[in-house]
């Protein structure tokens, strides 16, 4: 009846799970710090650490998130998604 008020409903609870997410990991950890791909690319793409990528390959800390290849380049893009980040 009110499609606004869902329109409204779904946007505040994809932001809270956006926010709940955000709060799970904390900038400032190293690769050898994090504990999964989707923490590494959360200090990669939304703190800023560069040097997680030294190859520049687009997937970064590789023990985590693995070698080069199209399965992991699709998943740590996934992650830049949900994050937010280009």
């Amino acid at each position: 009846m009110f499609p606004y008020i869902a329109d409204a409903q779904d946007s505040s609870l994809s932001t809270l799970k956006e926010f709940q997410l955000a709060q799970s990991y904390s900038c400032g950890r190293t690769c050898g710090q994090v504990r999964s791909c989707k923490e590494a690319v959360y200090q990669w793409c939304v703190c800023g650490y560069a040097r997680a990528d030294g190859d520049n390959d687009g997937i970064p800390c590789e023990k985590q998130c693995g070698q080069s290849s199209k399965v992991n380049l699709e998943r740590v893009q996934a992650y830049k998604k949900e994050f937010g980040c280009r």
